[in-house]
C-alpha cells in the first residue's frame, strides 16, 4: 500500500492550479505535522484510532485547542481527497467530532486607531524601512479591510479614481472599496515596488515582528498582528453606523452572517440598537 505522505503530496501537485498558494502552504504544513507523528504510515493504516493518537500527540506538544481543531479539519480535507481518488477506502474520521473553538476577535477601538494613525503620520521617519512598511500596510488594512494576502498582492492598476477594485486572493471574488481620506493619505506615503505593487508586505512572521517593534517606537503598546487590522475595519464600520450589509460587501463576505460576528464586539452598536426600545 502507498505511503500517505507521498500520496497527498502527489494530489497537491495534481491540484496545484485549482488551489491558492496560501491553501497549498497550509495543507503542506498540516501534512508535514502529521508525517512527523506517523512518518511511514500507509494509507490503509489510517484509522479513527490514528486520528485520536494524533490529537493526543498535539496536546502533548502543547498545541492549543484551536490549533488542534484547525489541524484536524485540514487533515480531514486531505484524507477526503485521498478517498475521492480511491486511495483510502473507509472514513478514518467516522464518528470523530472536531471541536469548534471560537476565539475572541481583537481589534483597535476608534480612539486607538486614531492615535496610531496620527503617531505614524508624525513619527514614521523614526522607523526603520521594514517597520515603516509594516505599520503602513497594517493601517491601510484598518481603513480598507484588505486581508494580508490581498495587501501583499495589491497593484497600482487595481486602484483607480480613489477606489480599489480587486480580485480577492482567498475567494476569487471581486471586492470594491472606495478609499477613505486616511487610506488615501497612507498611499501618498507609500513607495510602489518595481513590480507595480502598492505596499511592501513581507512573510507573515517577519511582518508582525516589524509591525510590533514599529508600533512601540510610536508609543503604541497594544499587542497587534496583521489580521487584527481586518477586524478593526469591520468593527469601525459598525461603530460608525455603516449598515451591516454594506460592511459585509466591503469585506467581501459571501454571507451577512459572517459579518454579524463582529457586531457583538461593538458596544456602541449595541447601545445604539437598544435605544430603539424608546420608540415603543
Amino acid at each position: 500500500m502507498q505511503n500517505f505522505f507521498n500520496v497527498i503530496t502527489d494530489i497537491l501537485i495534481r491540484e496545484n492550479a485549482e488551489l491558492s498558494k496560501e491553501t497549498i502552504k497550509t495543507y503542506r504544513f498540516i501534512l508535514s505535522k502529521f508525517n512527523r507523528c506517523f512518518p511511514e504510515i500507509k494509507c490503509d493504516q489510517i484509522s479513527p484510532q490514528t486520528i485520536y493518537l494524533f490529537r493526543e500527540k498535539m496536546l502533548e506538544l502543547g498545541n492549543c485547542s484551536n490549533t488542534i481543531s484547525k489541524t484536524l479539519a485540514g487533515l480531514k480535507i486531505l484524507i477526503n481527497k485521498a478517498r475521492r481518488y480511491g486511495v483510502i477506502a473507509g472514513n478514518p474520521f467516522d464518528g470523530i467530532k472536531i471541536k469548534k473553538v471560537r476565539s475572541s476577535r481583537c481589534y483597535l477601538t476608534t480612539d486607538e486607531l486614531k492615535f496610531l494613525f496620527q503617531q505614524f503620520l508624525n513619527l514614521h521617519n523614526n522607523l526603520s524601512k521594514p517597520e515603516n512598511d509594516a505599520v503602513l500596510a497594517f493601517l491601510f488594512s484598518c481603513y480598507t479591510g484588505l486581508r494580508y494576502s490581498d495587501l501583499k498582492s495589491l497593484k497600482e492598476t487595481e486602484i483607480r479614481n480613489g477606489r480599489i477594485r480587486k480580485e480577492m486572493h482567498k475567494t476569487g471574488d471581486i471586492v470594491y472599496i472606495p478609499l477613505c481620506e486616511q487610506a488615501a493619505t497612507l498611499l501618498g506615503i507609500s513607495h510602489s515596488g518595481t513590480d507595480g505593487s502598492v505596499l511592501k508586505v513581507t512573510e507573515n512572521s517577519y511582518f508582525n515582528r516589524h509591525l510590533r517593534s514599529g508600533a512601540r517606537k510610536l508609543e503604541f503598546y497594544k499587542h497587534i498582528h496583521c489580521h487584527l487590522a481586518r477586524h478593526t475595519f469591520a468593527t469601525t464600520c459598525l461603530s460608525l453606523g455603516i449598515p451591516l450589509e454594506v460592511t459585509s460587501k466591503l469585506l467581501g463576505h459571501k454571507s451577512v452572517e459572517t459579518t454579524l460576528i463582529y457586531a457583538k464586539y461593538v458596544d456602541a452598536v449595541l447601545d445604539s440598537e437598544m435605544k430603539k426600545f424608546q420608540k415603543l
